[in-house]
């Protein structure tokens, strides 16, 4: 094993002002050959034990397991009875989660174009699989899909677990043209699980007058035994005259119903590309479902609005547009803007006591090639943070540059759905490959933060700007960077070496795992030198 700690890898950082403050050490696993096509993630399990899963069409699903110690004890490939392993391409991942001890993946298949969504359940110190489920699956996709006033009615299964515990719902929503022998009462279903992967409630979802007809899913969240929430976008397919326009519903079953209790947020009237995500605070006795609409951007504000229920009852406690003039001052300030800071939300960390951290991003899009697999593209821009408090106003922002590029649509929230693991296998060509590097990690501690990302180096020693700055496409040329923020002050840290021409160091993004409790983020490391390459699992310990 190597240990890398900063004050040997950073000897002309050595005599900055900040040199006292909290530094990450890196310590390295040994070496193996760089993942080739598919998809990979680390889990660091509550025993100690961290899990390497690497997802490919040749091999399936392989498993490698490292101990507290980082030392390699398992090396194995899953074979699997229902979920078929060889069709990665027809195979997207809901969510990966540690249940009971457990590594628990939810995958989701088109099995004769119809979704289907198992669950694998592997063992905590083996890594073998203990057992396979088939939990459900949905009408064929051949189905009419119905988009209305940008809202698209879902066709999709989703999970979530809850953060502080080990009860998870899935949610099968089936959103296609409604047929002549449809049930409208019968087509979007909510399982609620225990931690032993009992079923201790069912739920159908539907508006009981029926005034809507179709939903499109925003957000879901589990808050133990007792409930689950769910945020939708609901609208009908015909305009006919007396019918309600699109509004977001806020919904909670309870332990004890098999139906939805409802409620309309009115000032969402109109609506359309909703996105959202929901977060139960325990502490406090409230649920928040932070929205982002377009729409509201392009009226002058932030677009984003905060959301407070009583956990109890689901009820609305007040809403508020979020705003952010100091954000606005530090772009000016530090990055160049002339106008304020739009971002699109990628994250939120809710806190304890209801004060909260909200992730930005510049995302904007452009088309280029004639494939429909790789015409669609995004432009990862610069870097926003708001710390918020309790009423959603900022006490402290972040600003970084930063400028790449992804094949295909980044969507907001993006960055939440990327920590459950929610992926799906598009690898038809190389380039999408590189969408895992891209993006950006949030580390929070104690009275110092931490900002990670891959960029080009000649724009971390030079800065440049967006008139002559190209954006970082290609894994091969991307530098791990970490950004620390320390009594107001922003600091460059290279935490495995000083990259050189020839020589580089890259992590993947999206297969990170990071471990609240004790500091650790855990990430793939490809270094190069020359034309060599070699891979490691990095621990940074922060």
């Amino acid at each position: 094993m190597s240990y890398l700690r900063w004050p040997v890898l950073l000897g002309a950082l050595l005599f900055s002002t900040l040199a006292f403050a909290q530094v990450p050490v890196v310590t390295l696993g040994p070496d193996f050959g760089e993942p080739g096509d598919g998809w990979d993630k680390l889990m660091q399990l509550k025993n100690g034990n961290t899990f390497y899963l690497h997802f490919s069409k040749k091999e399936g699903l392989s498993v490698s397991v490292y101990n507290a110690a980082h030392e390699l004890t398992v090396t194995d490939t899953l074979h699997t009875q229902q979920w078929n392993s060889s069709d990665l391409e027809s195979t997207e991942i809901d969510g990966i989660y540690e249940i009971n001890g457990q590594p628990v993946i939810f995958l989701q298949q088109l099995v004769k174009y119809n979704p289907v969504l198992y669950r694998l359940v592997l063992d905590g110190e083996t890594g073998k699989l203990v057992r396979e489920d088939k939990l459900g699956e949905l009408p064929s996709i051949q189905h009419r899909s119905v988009f209305v006033e940008d809202n698209l009615a879902s066709h999709d299964i989703y999970v979530e677990k809850d953060p502080n515990s080990d009860y998870y719902a899935v949610a099968l929503f089936s959103g296609a043209a409604i047929q002549k022998n449809d049930s409208i009462h019968e087509r979007i279903q909510i399982l609620h699980f225990s931690p032993t992967h009992d079923i201790i409630n069912k739920g159908w979802f539907y508006v009981a007058d029926t005034s809507y007809s179709y939903f499109s899913y925003i957000s879901m969240a589990v808050a133990g035994k007792a409930q689950v929430y769910l945020g939708t976008v609901a609208f009908n397919a015909k305009r006919a005259e007396g019918d309600a326009g699109p509004r977001v519903l806020f919904s909670m079953l309870s332990a004890d119903s098999a139906t939805f209790a409802h409620h309309v947020l009115d000032y969402t009237a109109g609506a359309g590309n909703v996105g959202g995500y929901i977060q139960a605070a325990p502490a406090v006795g409230q649920v928040r479902m932070v929205l982002y609409i377009p729409a509201k951007q392009k009226e002058g504000g932030s677009g984003i609005i905060m959301n407070t229920f009583q956990a109890a009852t689901g009820k609305l406690k007040k809403h508020v547009q979020l705003a952010f003039p100091e954000l606005a001052r530090n772009v000016e300030l530090n990055l160049g803007y002339k106008d304020p800071y739009k971002g699109t939300p990628q994250r939120l960390l809710l806190n304890e006591d209801g004060s909260s951290t909200l992730l930005m991003e510049n995302l904007s899009f452009f088309k280029q090639g004639n494939s429909q697999i790789n015409k669609l593209h995004t432009n990862l821009g610069d870097i926003g943070i708001a710390l918020l408090d309790t009423i959603g106003r900022e006490n402290t922002t972040m600003a970084v540059s930063k400028y790449q590029v992804i094949t295909g649509i980044c969507e907001p929230f993006q960055l939440q759905r990327r920590t459950k693991s929610e992926w799906m296998f598009r690898n038809k060509i190389a380039a999408l490959n590189t969408n895992t590097w891209l993006s950006y990690d949030y580390i929070p501690r104690p009275d110092v933060s931490f900002v990670l990302f891959n960029d080009y180096l000649q724009y971390l020693d030079t800065g440049g700007s967006d008139k002559v700055r190209k954006p970082l496409k290609f894994a091969t040329d991307a530098n791990f960077v970490c950004y620390r923020f320390y009594k107001g002050k922003m600091e460059r840290l290279f935490l495995f070496g000083v990259p050189e021409v020839t020589k580089g160091y890259a992590c993947m993004m999206g297969a990170a795992d990071y471990n609240a409790q004790n500091g650790v983020y855990a990430t793939v490391l490809i270094s190069r030198k020359g034309l060599d390459k070699k891979a490691n699992i990095a621990w940074i310990k922060f």
